[in-house]
């Protein structure tokens, strides 16, 4: 049994897909900007700026980045998260999981804002051992803002934990990609927002919840 489980949020614990594009949409016309293939293209869990560097790669500026995070936030962050449900049985799991003895804490790209409130929203709080993301410390010039990598690299010495003692339980490239970075194994779960050749970077795939 590893000590430290990392569960990704957006697509492992739960489909936030909708209200996300909602908020991005809801964004995107505040800029008066167009992206006729946006419901093709897009996908919930990368980090905002990769999203935006992905959806307008002609005109992407870190000014652009930044317009966006912040109108998306003051959408997101204020519309209740209706659409947004956990997915059957991860949760349990997730217990489980606490209840052998693993300290298990969400590992986010998403903004710590809407992580935290989505963790209130569903009482998380009471389940993990800790809520984080890459941009809690932004303004920490110590820390500031991490990579998933970064990230977990930072809780893997937080917890005092080695890199066989760990796993990373997520859908998409970047779960997997920051788990080869930091030398981890990682879990693919197959119901999220990740690709065929993305869960293939996983170290295994969980089908269902009980797998994990």
């Amino acid at each position: 049994m590893k000590k430290l489980w990392f569960f990704d949020l957006d697509g492992t614990l739960a489909d936030t897909d909708r209200d996300i594009r909602e908020a991005w949409k809801a964004t995107l016309v505040d800029l008066g900007l167009e992206c006729p293939r946006f419901d093709g293209l897009f996908v919930a869990g990368p980090p905002i700026e990769d999203m935006a560097k992905a959806l307008f790669p002609e005109i992407y500026t870190d000014a652009l980045g930044a317009a966006i995070r912040k109108g998306f936030g003051e959408h997101y962050d204020n519309d209740g998260f209706p659409n947004t449900v956990e997915y059957p049985g991860i949760i349990d799991r997730v217990r489980a999981l606490k209840a052998s003895g693993a300290t298990v804490v969400v590992a986010t790209n998403k903004r710590y804002v809407g992580a935290r409130l989505i963790a209130e929203k569903f009482s998380w709080e009471q389940v993990f051992d800790g809520i984080y993301a890459g941009d809690m410390f932004k303004d920490d010039p110590a820390i500031g803002k991490m990579t998933k990598s970064a990230l977990l690299a930072f809780l893997m010495q937080k917890y005092a934990v080695a890199p066989d003692e760990c796993v990373i339980v997520g859908d998409t490239k970047s779960d997997f990609v920051a788990a080869k970075d930091n030398g981890i194994e990682s879990v693919g779960v197959a119901w999220g927002y990740g690709k065929p050749e993305e869960l293939a970077l996983a170290s295994r795939i969980a089908s269902i919840p009980s797998e994990i």
